[in-house]
């Protein structure tokens, strides 16, 4: 794995995958995405020193996520009028894929090997 592959997989997939949201769910919790986003900088800073126990804790965060959108996808796609929140089941099913891919590919044996040190 190359210097920008690990970029992608550690830095901007976690990033994007967390703040996926609608837009006017990331106005209302401005300081919830800042937050995310500091907690996945840091984390993927302590990835790249080759932390394996940071790479458990980030494979951790990734089901957590698939798991919390799940939760969430069914009582907020539908609206209270009775139509479907298209902006947030596109959002939502986005940042599942991409949890789910980084789930698996951070588990993967080549990134493994790479946080031995």
């Amino acid at each position: 794995m190359n210097s920008t592959q690990r970029f992608i997989h550690f830095f901007i997939l976690p990033i994007l995958a967390t703040i996926l949201f609608p837009l006017d769910w990331l106005q209302r919790g401005l300081a919830g995405v800042l937050a995310a986003v500091i907690l996945f900088v840091a984390l993927g800073i302590l990835l790249l020193q080759g932390r394996s126990a940071v790479l458990t804790l980030s494979i951790f965060l990734q089901g957590l996520s698939v798991i919390v959108r799940l939760m969430m996808l069914f009582p907020h796609f539908t609206q209270h009028g009775g139509g479907l929140n298209l902006a947030f089941g596109l959002a939502t099913a986005l940042s599942i894929a991409l949890s789910t891919y980084l789930l698996l590919r951070l588990d993967r044996n080549d990134i493994r090997a790479q946080m031995v040190k």
